[in-house]
Parts: C-alpha cells; structure tokens; sequence
C-alpha cells in the first residue's frame, strides 16, 4: 500500500525537483552526438582508406635459370583472368632479404592432382638480381590478387 501511496505523491513534489528530474543535461547531448559523429567518420575514412589486399600462397620449382612454375589450387582458377604479380621467395633465401616481384605471364588451365589435390600451373619470369639460380629449386610465392581497398571490394569498383 505505500508504494501506491509514494507513486501517487510524484505530483506532490516541488516545480524545481520536477524540473531537473524531467530534463536531459544539454551538454550532455551535445557531447554524445558529436562523439557518435566522429566515431561514424574514422570509421568511413579507414573503410575508405585502409588496403584490403587478398593474396594465394602457392609452392613451385625453378624450371630454367629465368622461370618459375608454380602449383596453384585449381579453385582459384577464376581469378587468373587478369594479370596478377607474384611476390617469390627462392630456397635458402634470407627471411630479411624482399622477395622477387615479378608479373605471372602464363597459367594453365589444365587439371593437375598432387596427393589427391587439384592444382593448375602458373609460369613466371624472374630476375633475380645477379643472384645463380638453378633449375630445380623450390620458390614459394604470394600471388597478389586483389590490392584494393575496403570501399573498392564491398562496391565492386
């Protein structure tokens, strides 16, 4: 029954407790917005800034003292339309020594299975700045898909 009562007496309170307990601090407001504004604008900068690179790390072999192939899942066979870079690590090479960038100049579409996975070939060309590289040896390779950023992969630009 009192809690009835105390509910009912709200109106009986003063003009100035009323005041203050029915508004909302201004500044307060104001703060909140603006902090809501500036997180929302970071946030459509960095999506329209930050590079989103998509990359496939494929394995392959020196086949001549100039030329590279490389085993890569056939899934990705797709992508392979357009001209794409591979950034090459050579065997022995020094993990602190940047790779080989080089354009990959050939793909094959023809299915190839290796311990029962399936790869197609793709073929490039290097240079690898008057170091010996013999035929055989393994290279391990980040092909570079895609170098665009957030904006440019959600908008397809």
């Amino acid at each position: 029954m009192d809690n009835k009562n105390e509910s009912e007496n709200i109106e009986l309170r003063s003009e100035k407790v009323r005041h203050i307990i029915g508004q909302v601090p201004p500044a307060l407001v104001r703060t909140g917005t603006l902090v809501i504004t500036l997180v929302v604008i970071a946030l459509a900068v960095a999506f329209y800034t930050i590079r989103y690179p998509i990359t496939i790390e494929a394995q392959g072999k020196v086949t001549s003292k100039d030329s590279v192939e490389f085993l890569v899942p056939y899934k990705y066979l797709y992508l392979f339309d357009e001209p794409h870079t591979a950034c090459i690590t050579l065997e022995g090479q020094d993990e602190d020594t940047a790779p080989i960038v080089c354009p990959i100049t050939s793909h094959s579409e023809n299915l190839l299975i290796v311990d029962g996975n399936h790869y197609f070939t793709a073929k490039t060309s290097i240079r690898s700045n008057g170091k010996k590289v013999q035929p055989g040896l393994k290279a391990s390779a980040k092909i570079t898909i895609s170098d665009k950023t957030l904006w440019q992969q959600v908008f397809r630009k």
